[in-house]
């Protein structure tokens, strides 16, 4: 790995400019030199809180609506989607999503790396007291390079399930100024158990014990890494694994389903903890308007609202899947001008699952007649506006991005009873023995009317394929734009017996679908990575 490319030159003034709206952490001056910047505790404390700013959330999340099936060309396209190719599919080796992710990934690990190990230096003068602080810094340093390994492992790996296959460095190593030495791809083996022990090690320091909220890591995030990372190996040993990290985040946490109140309010500003809540990206308002970016830029230039330009919108074929969601108000609009006794009235089709109302921006409009609309009237009488972000204070196109969250961890112990092939039994609520129950307790949950009953059930459970089936529907709708779809059609397409990524003929452009064993369900290492080092072997198709 020649390190300056990968990376970049890493000096600790790294440290100290993190990003002002993501994590409001204040370091001392510029100092590149870690015996200075970090010399006790408190130090090393902001030090970690820094590396929180690094993690890619909204490129994870704007990349996936693009190169999956959630997104349709907006009103005010300027060439979004289109002219880098992402919304045909098109996912070459300077892809600057993948560049990003991989670089941002190993910067986190890098800088990780170099407060391990300037810990290491202070605990051998450390108080007490003091070491019980480091201890707990390095429990925090190794759960969050653990995470950055594994994101980086769901991402660039090719095949999750052979151990002997390739997946990404692993860099545990303290980076020096040797640009001679270029690492190779470890082991999907040699990952996963290096992700393993990263967790073991921050529970033998007594785990993740000064978390404040789920803005930083804690011990059921850790449980979360496993539980994901054992989904995707899926080995009868692996999800066994899965499901004794599931087991301990309920018992240790009391997390659980989030009810539709509260799942509506994950997405707004005050967002808070709930019972939904493991592990977020954190967005901090600033005064003044400031440069507009964040989570929802990639669809709106200025605001999330019904008069805003619209770059992109969300797509029909994922539209159809939330407004199946209220069988008694499918295929409506959402509002109708009525005239009774000569008076025009405004009727409005409320919907009770909570999905949609999250997803679809109220002034959106739904045209019932879409399928018989020009190409031109198409565009401009259905226009189905993403509202899961709103915005923050000041910054309108801002929101925390959800990184885990306990119906994801619920979701993955689905997949182990698909694999078990627990595919039948009592549906109860409260009850996740089979992967029925499971689904059926979630659409109870997200009945706004609160009467724990789901509006609308799957039926066909009968296999292990439908089951997966189910299981990959239900993410799409509860994790739609958050980052969620490439890596579940990667890793649950095929065994889903899934078509892929399938936009609706009306969103059409050219090239209209994505097969789940295509190539393109796994990242290209980065061209830069590959231009400079000559051990790393590229990804197969690129």
């Amino acid at each position: 790995m020649k390190k300056i490319i990968i990376i970049a030159i890493l000096a600790v003034t790294s440290f100290l400019g993190s990003c002002s709206d993501a994590y409001d952490i204040e370091q001392p001056g510029f100092v590149t030199d870690e015996t200075i910047v970090f010399s006790n505790p408190a130090d090393v404390k902001r030090g970690v809180g820094a590396l929180y700013a690094v993690i890619p959330a909204e490129d994870e999340v704007q990349f996936t609506s693009f190169y999956t099936d959630e997104l349709g060309i907006g009103l005010n396209n300027l060439g979004q989607g289109i002219n880098d190719g992402s919304y045909q599919f098109n996912l070459i080796s300077s892809n600057e999503y993948a560049t990003r992710i991989w670089s941002n990934y190993f910067n986190l690990i890098n800088r990780a790396n170099r407060i391990i190990n300037r810990v290491e230096e202070l605990i051998p003068t450390a108080t007490a007291s003091e070491e019980n602080e480091y201890n707990a810094s390095l429990a925090e340093l190794y759960g969050l390079r653990a995470y950055a390994h594994y994101k980086l492992f769901a991402y660039f790996t090719p095949d999750y399930t052979d151990p002997n296959g390739l997946s990404v460095i692993k860099f545990n190593f303290l980076q020096t100024d040797n640009y001679s030495r270029f690492e190779k791809r470890s082991t999907v083996s040699e990952i996963v158990d290096f992700i393993q022990s990263d967790v073991d090690k921050a529970k033998e320091l007594g785990g993740i014990t000064n978390a404040v909220s789920s803005g930083y890591a804690s011990n059921a995030m850790l449980e979360s890494i496993l539980i994901k990372m054992y989904s995707m190996v899926q080995t009868a040993d692996g999800y066994e694994k899965l499901e004794q990290s599931f087991n301990r985040l309920v018992e240790d946490s009391g997390k659980g389903i989030s009810d539709a109140g509260e799942y509506l309010s994950m997405y707004q500003e005050a967002s808070g903890d709930g019972q939904e809540s493991i592990f977020r990206y954190l967005r901090i308002s600033t005064d003044g308007a400031g440069v507009q970016s964040g989570v929802a830029s990639a669809w709106y230039p200025a605001a999330v609202d019904a008069q805003s330009q619209l770059y992109m919108e969300i797509g029909r074929s994922l539209y159809n899947e939330l407004d199946k969601l209220d069988p008694s108000q499918t295929g409506k609009t959402l509002h109708e001008v009525i005239v009774v006794d000569g008076v025009e009235k405004d009727t409005t089709y409320f919907r009770s699952d909570v999905r949609y109302l999250s997803n679809v921006l109220t002034g959106s409009k739904v045209a019932p007649n879409y399928q018989s609309l020009s190409p031109d009237d198409y565009l401009n009488q259905d226009v189905l506006r993403i509202g899961k972000y709103t915005g923050i204070s000041n910054r309108p196109l801002m929101n925390d991005i959800w990184l885990f969250r306990f119906t994801d961890m619920l979701l993955a112990l689905a997949e182990k009873r698909a694999f078990e092939n627990m595919t039948s039994g009592t549906v109860a609520l409260g009850d996740f023995s089979n992967v029925e129950s499971i689904i059926y307790n979630i659409r109870a949950y997200r009945n706004i009317n609160g009467t724990n009953v789901p509006l609308s059930m799957p039926t066909d459970f009968s296999t292990p394929q439908a089951a997966y089936a189910r299981i990959l529907e239900e993410r799409r709708l509860d994790f739609a734009f958050e980052g969620h779809r490439y890596l579940d059609m990667k890793r649950l397409g095929v065994k889903a017996g899934s078509p892929g990524f399938v936009r609706h003929e009306k969103d059409c452009l050219n090239v209209c679908s994505l097969e789940p064993t295509s190539y393109k369900l796994t990242m290209p290492i980065p061209r830069p990575e590959i231009v400079a080092n000559p051990n790393m072997v590229q990804n197969p198709g690129y």
